[in-house]
């Protein structure tokens, strides 16, 4: 009998430690990536490529530079800048004629995106799904209501072509827009049929730069105009010649070091002010500011004011009627209601995995630019409220003395991000070093998340992370050293600015400047 009693308890003891390895993988769904706007080429009618633009802006500059300063020197003297602000548009505007919308909000002059949504290969597929399978294209320019609806019906298609019963959705920048506008339309269908959703350097919460020039309240900031400089001429190679790039850096610090970025970025301010209430929303209406897509990432706080400052007056309203009541549907629909909807849907099932890029200075454009973000949009806004130092500093000492206990675990190993204050802090996690534009170390890490459910709690992908060479993602350890300059002051500034202007003239007279620009795109 003991001897069966202990046979029995042997094969229990066995089966007991085998169970990990006997559990079964959680299901795997295909991963629907939304693509983020610009990412799909725009021809015209003609089947000419328009978007990205062709357009030889320093011909254009040449060509209208003469004109154009005749009329604003005509808008000096009398104080109407209306002549000069047309003289702008007209040349200008050209650009985007084949781009933008028309004043109802619709594609009506035969333009067309280059990729469409190809499902076919997703027939009999029933694993091993990468995140380009299902991937989702669309006209990025058109509402981001229209899109939903092809959103839900490319779901559907999914779900029957591979027989699967729930899908992973991943929105990349405006693709999170997209997103959050079939959660709110659809409601029903995304609580059935979808398990996770991730979001990357999601623009849901707005740009604020954007939203900057949609309302004129366009500001450039001393400490910003320097932090945006600085990176742009040594991070990003702005200035080929090393020697002309320690130059233009040495001159910068001086004139940041005297406060004279912000002066003369006041000055300039101050003389757009004269003229920004004619150009402004003309300039806009006719460029950029016809897509509905970017008005769907204006913030919710400025959107009101921005459609009223851009559409300003009862001719040009009664004119864009039709876009109006597009954004206007957008806003009021989804827009404001989106953290609730969020709320709603994690209560429903749906895991949020939000992912928030940093440590690039944001463009010098707005009150407030200081800030920490991914070059494009803040970390307070990816993030859906976390708190962040502002773009090379750090949290104070008073902030950091202030979180409690629990949640020190949430504040970034370089002190620079408090995560316990945005939305979900179990399932948000930042990447540092990792631009808005670049997006391929996340997909891996987010499509194993999603499937495994993980929190930031996890050993492999924790909170903070930092972008190694734009291929993987490492721990993020330490503190900050990736700006740790040694504190200037005018004196030292000048010595410096002095030092390189010696140094310049060596090279010149030895032959070996090679001044050149790099304004490279980020793929």
């Amino acid at each position: 009998m003991k001897k069966l009693l202990s046979l029995f308890l042997c094969a229990v003891l066995v089966l007991c430690c085998a169970a990990p390895a006997l559990a079964t993988e959680p299901e795997e769904y295909p991963t629907i990536y939304i693509v983020g706007a610009h990412t799909n080429p725009v021809y015209n009618a003609q089947g000419e490529e328009v978007y990205p633009l062709k357009a030889d802006i320093a011909g254009i500059i040449k060509e209208t530079l003469g004109p154009c300063f005749k009329e604003l020197a005509k808008g000096m003297v009398t104080g109407d800048y209306s002549s000069y602000a047309q003289e702008f548009n007209d040349s200008w505007a050209p650009i985007f004629e084949d781009l933008k919308l028309d004043p109802n909000g619709e594609v009506s002059n035969g333009s067309y995106v280059k990729n469409k949504t190809e499902t076919a290969h997703l027939e009999g597929k029933t694993s091993g799904y990468d995140v380009w399978d299902c991937r989702f294209w669309y006209d990025w320019r058109v509402s981001p209501i229209e899109t939903a609806h092809e959103l839900k019906a490319h779901i559907d298609t999914v779900l029957k072509l591979t027989g699967k019963d729930k899908v992973q959705l991943i929105g990349r920048c405006y693709g999170a827009n997209v997103i959050a506008t079939y959660l709110e339309l659809y409601k029903d269908h995304a609580k059935t049929y979808v398990s996770d959703i991730s979001y990357y350097s999601s623009s849901i919460m707005g740009i604020d730069f954007m939203s900057a020039l949609f309302t004129g309240q366009v500001k450039i900031e001393n400490e910003s105009f320097n932090s945006f400089l600085d990176y742009y001429i040594n991070d990003e190679g702005l200035i080929g010649d090393e020697n002309s790039a320690a130059m233009a850096t040495a001159i910068v610090e001086v004139l940041y070091q005297a406060k004279m970025l912000g002066v003369t970025g006041d000055a300039l301010m101050a003389f757009i002010n004269t003229f920004k209430a004619d150009l402004f929303p003309l300039i806009i209406r006719n460029t950029f500011g016809g897509w509905l897509s970017y008005w769907a990432m204006v913030t919710p706080e400025l959107y009101e004011q921005a459609r009223d400052f851009v559409f300003n007056t009862d001719e040009v309203r009664a004119e864009y009627a039709g876009f109006i009541a597009k954004a206007d549907e957008y806003y009021y629909t989804v827009q404001v209601n989106v953290v609730d909807t969020m709320l709603e849907m994690k209560e429903a099932g749906i895991n949020f995995n939000i992912f928030v890029k940093y440590n690039f200075p944001e463009f010098p454009l707005y009150e407030g630019s200081t800030t920490q973000g991914d070059g494009d949009t803040s970390v307070y806004r990816q993030s859906f409220g976390a708190t962040a130092a502002d773009y090379n500093e750090v949290l104070s000492e008073d902030y950091l003395a202030s979180v409690s206990e629990e949640n020190k675990k949430y504040v970034s190993p370089d002190k620079k991000i408090d995560a316990s204050t945005c939305l979900f802090p179990e399932t948000t996690w930042f990447v540092k070093d990792l631009h808005h534009n670049y997006f391929y170390p996340l997909q891996e890490p987010s499509v194993e998340i999603m499937r495994y459910d993980l929190t930031v709690d996890n050993e492999k992908y924790p909170q903070y992370m930092v972008n190694v060479n734009n291929e993987s993602l490492a721990v993020l350890e330490g503190t900050d050293e990736d700006f740790d300059k040694a504190e200037k002051n005018f004196l030292t500034a000048i010595i410096d600015f002095f030092k390189n202007i010696i140094n310049v003239i060596i090279k010149l007279i030895e032959g070996d400047i090679d001044f050149n620009l790099n304004f490279g795109v980020i793929d």
